[in-house]
């Protein structure tokens, strides 16, 4: 039945005051319906449309416009049975299956009453019946999470099928890096059911993705999730880069569960090349074995009205790892000094990890028009973990835990031409590396010049300085409305807020800090033992100290800073409005607009020590009107009669009281307003060749260890200087994109191109200039003097990064589907990407920034070619085994090298230290899985053997800048660079075999 048009004003009054109130999660939990319906060719009104979720029975219904069109919002993804009634017309059924933030167009057709009834349709797949949409990126399906080939259970491991994604995971420590073309990794986000897992506190932009060997979800309790590399829409929030949205599994009507084990170890692995190096010189790693294992359950707790559903996942690793000094090819007396010492604590050691992940879930249908879903997560982990997986000697380690704890509770509201989302959450996350070390931490280098320019790593001794508690705490409240009463729009509009607790302490030096050259002939250190002091090369015989922190060529130090307590609260706002309008039955256009804000995203309160601010106003200490040194600063530079510090870096272009915080001087960003304009243009009306296209600017966040930074280090005594900038900024891309899907007789093909321009990344530099506000005669690699008179280096904290990534990328794939019984999936991206950072990559430090105007330089982080692909059969093996694959190659990351061999020529006032660019080695890797089924007990028990990096591929990653000499692999760079390039790392794993056993019923 109609509505009254007076009721219609009023809702859509409603609805547009809620819609400047309210950011909808629509698209990030749940799927759309949409279409015409028909009748002998002509618009049917009044057809009741009801949609039942085959599996909990729960149903969404609405009743076609005057026009024929209807709207089916707020589906959790799954299989569902539409049928449409109208008078004097025969009921029609259709089966469609839809995936998370899918929208789907399909047209119902009536018969009339007597005719034939509409054969049953079944839709299966995402890209076949989704290319309408602006936004780019790929849908990863349930059956390729459970076939695809992977070691770690992690969901997100298929991430990089979407065109410019990139998802590395380290070999020696798992941790996993998500990141999307140049931009920071900081600014990716995850949102399951709808719910941001940002990490406030840490790097990686998703909680307990960083500094961890674990997963940061039962990847048993992942349904499906989306990929979206760029130009999403208005409702997705603190996220500028990569964003991914994933739906939870939930309970049904009948009972599910599986229980499962996986095994691998030491032994199941290949040896890397330094492995092989370590056991020839009589240090063969450990014997170890990694264990994950795990259950799910769900159900009904009263059929068609309340289901539970419930998932748990354990991994125990006893990582093995080899200890021995590095480019020992550089030593000449292996008797000499503290050499027989060293050598001496080389071997093996294992480091454990233990992690728990549970995953809790209810729902109860209230009525045909609401719903209650409550969903609870908790992880707890245990690690010990070394400072590094190369050098550091037994002890030379930390404990960690990483703890998490996530509580949602959400109503669905559905009526009319509303659905209505209200949710509240809580969250607490503690990352807690600890030492209880009172030893000092050695850095034992070598060189082939003996100066800490140009040095490697040789061996790490003493104890960890890592003693850390970060701990983000929040209450979420969100209000989602979709509106649908407007012909052929589809509006959206939500509000958001968040109270954030931040409780921030300890430090990472808790110890003192020793970088020390070993004189490669006399293996005697430029560090005496008894004073924990550094000393000159001269002096190192006598162990004569310096007296003070010191940076000179040959040793660094640096003492251990107190630890300091950092809490303070954050409170979030956002509020969205996004309207999906059909213009016609071939063009859609997608137009939104959102605002963020936060009070206090890195604690405007702080007000800078005046210790710190009579020091940055001082005399430059000067005689004859010239410089007399501070620090390591170069004697003999002209200087004004009268000069100070702040006036020296004047001169360099820094305005210090920009820096210089007053407790009120640091203001809330407030101008986060983005656009996000999208469309799509059908060429036929039959969905089969499809233009898209759109632009938007999307705004994310700083994260709060940068405040604690600055705190911990001003609280140092007559220590550096660590000052972060007033105007407080907030990290965002402006986003640019074209392509085209097609369909290709059963296939989906999709070509596009893209641009992503990143502003106000966050970056340490070292603000340090001599009295004329220059960088004097030091390395334009590292300038290393001191700052104002008695205070060690001044650091500065500015949103200065840009980047920069264009790409073009080609996309093939074809669902897998019982009937056909093969699925495959493949991406090709070219991406030329580009970083303003002097370091090449999305570093926190971007040191040298000022010292010259070099502008854009290759990011280190993007290849500029990669190809990702996936198969999964089982209908190639005997037996009916199912097989799949994944497949990764790349053009290898360029890197930069520095070349400090020519060492420095004082007289004529020349660096020697050059940077050297080059490209990694080409990346490849094949992995594999066989599984077969085999009928049990009403179940299913599945075998299944994967094997990670088939064909045993090592790739490298991480150059020395010294090269040549024994017991190096090979060298990568030739002619007049024949001394660079030694690789000393691999970022994937050597070829691993894991066994699995499942029972599923």
């Amino acid at each position: 039945m109609r509505q009254d048009p007076r009721f219609q004003f009023r809702a859509l009054a409603v609805a547009a005051m809620l819609a400047m109130s309210l950011p909808a999660a629509a698209q990030l939990s749940s799927a759309t319906i949409r279409g015409d319906v028909t009748a002998d060719a002509k618009a049917q009104g009044g057809a009741a449309i009801v949609a039942t979720n085959v599996a909990t029975g729960q149903t969404t219904r609405t009743t076609s416009r005057a026009d024929g069109s209807y709207t089916l919002v707020g589906l959790a993804p799954g299989s569902y049975k539409i049928t449409i009634n109208a008078p004097s017309f025969a009921p029609q059924t259709i089966d469609l299956t839809v995936l998370v933030g899918q929208t789907v167009d399909l047209d119902l057709p009536l018969a009339r009453a007597g005719a034939t009834q509409l054969n049953t349709v079944t839709v299966v797949g995402s890209q076949s019946i989704d290319r309408k949409t602006s936004e780019v990126g790929t849908s990863v399906t349930s059956k390729q999470i459970e076939a695809l080939p992977q070691n770690s259970r992690n969901f997100l491991a298929f991430a990089d099928l979407a065109p410019g994604v990139r998802l590395d995971t380290d070999p020696k420590t798992g941790q996993v890096t998500l990141r999307g073309g140049a931009q920071n990794r900081d600014n990716t986000n995850v949102f399951i059911d709808g719910v941001g897992q940002k990490n406030y506190i840490l790097r990686g932009g998703v909680s307990g993705l960083d500094s961890t060997r674990g997963n940061p979800f039962p990847q048993s309790a992942i349904g499906e999730y989306k990929v979206l590399s760029s130009n999403y829409k208005a409702e997705f929030d603190q996220v500028s880069s990569t964003a991914i949205t994933a739906i939870t599994k939930s309970g049904t009507n009948e009972y599910h569960g599986d229980v499962f084990v996986d095994r691998t170890g030491t032994n199941w692995r290949a040896y890397s090349p330094f492995e092989k190096i370590a056991k020839d010189q009589g240090v063969d790693r450990q014997s170890s074995s990694a264990y994950q294992y795990g259950f799910s359950l769900g159900g009904p707790i009263k059929k068609d009205v309340a289901h539970f559903f419930l998932a748990y996942e354990g991994k125990n690793i006893d990582d093995s790892r080899s200890v021995i000094p590095q480019r020992s090819d550089l030593v000449q007396d292996r008797s000499a000094g503290l050499f027989p010492s060293l050598f001496g604590q080389q071997g093996s050691t294992v480091d454990k990890f233990k992690e728990d992940l549970l995953l809790g879930k209810l729902d109860f249908i209230v009525s045909d028009e609401q719903k209650l879903i409550l969903t609870t997560k908790i992880r707890r982990e245990t690690d010990k973990v070394p400072e590094s997986a190369t050098v550091s000697v037994p002890g030379n380690d930390k404990a960690r835990s990483n703890d998490e704890t996530r509580i949602d509770l959400k109503h669905e509201w559905s009526r009319g031409d509303f659905f209505n989302e209200a949710r509240i959450g809580y969250e607490d996350y503690r990352w807690n590396p600890h030492s209880s070390a009172t030893t000092p931490f050695l850095k034992y280098k070598i060189s082939q010049s003996n100066t800490l320019a140009g040095s490697s790593d040789f061996l790490w001794t003493g104890g960890s300085p890592d003693a850390q508690n970060r701990q983000q705490k929040a209450w979420n409240f969100q209000e989602d409305l979709t509106y649908t009463g407007i012909l052929r729009h589809t509006i959206k509009g939500g509000f958001k807020f968040k109270d954030v607790t931040f409780n921030l302490s300890g430090t990472p030096n808790s110890v003192d800090t020793v970088e020390a050259v070993l004189n490669n002939l006399t293996g005697l250190p430029y560090y005496d033992a008894a004073t924990r002091n550094c000393t000159t090369v001269a002096g190192a015989a006598s162990g004569a100290p310096i007296a003070s922190v010191s940076d000179t060529a040959s040793c660094h130090q640096s003492f251990a800073v107190p630890g300091s307590t950092l809490n303070y609260k954050n409170k979030q706002f956002g509020i969205y409005i996004q309207d999906d309008w059909a213009v016609t039955n071939k063009l859609e256009l997608n137009a939104g607009v959102r605002w963020d804000y936060e009070t206090n995203m890195l604690n405007d309160k702080y007000v800078t020590p005046a210790d710190r601010v009579a020091a940055l106003f001082s005399l430059e200490p000067q005689a004859g009107g010239v410089s007399t040194g501070r620090g390591a600063s170069p004697a003999g530079i002209p200087v004004a009669p009268g000069q100070t510090y702040d006036q020296s870096l004047a001169l360099g272009g820094i305005n210090i009281r920009d820096y210089i915080a007053n407790g009120s001087s640091r203001k809330a960003f407030k101008g986060a307003f983005q656009p996000r304009i999208g469309f799509s243009y059908d060429i036929k009306g039959d969905q089969d060749a499809v233009l898209f296209g759109g632009f938007g600017r999307a705004y994310d966040r700083t994260i709060a260890n940068h405040m604690l930074d600055e705190l911990q280090k001003n609280g140092v005594p007559n220590g550096e200087i660590w000052l972060i900038k007033n105007d407080h900024k907030m990290p965002y891309t402006d986003q640019f994109s074209l392509g085209l899907r097609k369909g290709l007789m059963g296939w989906n093909g999709e070509v596009g191109v893209s641009y992503v321009r990143g502003y106000n990344q966050f970056n340490w530099f070292g603000g340090n200039r001599d009295p004329q506000g220059g960088w004097g005669n030091q390395s334009p690699i590292d300038p290393l003097w001191g700052g104002p008179q008695g205070y060690g280096t001044v650091i500065l904290g500015d949103f200065i990064t840009q980047t920069k990534s264009s790409s073009i990328y080609f996309k093939l794939d074809k669902p897998y589907t019982r009937s056909s019984g093969w699925g495959v999936a493949a991406t090709y991206t070219y991406t030329d990407a580009k970083t303003t950072n002097k370091e090449w990559t999305d570093d926190i430090f971007n040191w040298t920034y000022g010292r010259s105007t070099s502008g854009y330089n290759p990011s280190k982080d993007v290849e500029r070619h990669r190809i990702v692909a996936t198969a999964v059969t089982d209908r190639i093996l005997p037996w009916g085994m199912l097989i799949s694959g994944k497949m990764t190659l790349g053009s290898g990351l360029p890197y930069r090298i520095t070349d400090c061999s020519k060492g420095f020529d004082t007289a004529n006032g020349q660096a020697g230290c050059v940077s050297v660019a080059g490209d990694s080695p080409t990346f490849r890797q094949f992995d594999l899985t066989i599984a077969k089924d085999v009928p049990l007990a009403g179940g299913q028990l599945t075998f299944r053997l994967d094997v990670i990096n088939l064909f045993n591929t090592t790739n490298y990653k991480g150059f020395d800048e010294w090269g040549g000499g024994p017991g190096n692999p090979q060298n990568y760079l030739g002619g007049d660079n024949a001394h660079l390039g030694v690789p000393n790392d691999i970022q994937s794993p050597m070829r691993t075999v894991k066994l699995s056993m499942r029972y599923a019923f």
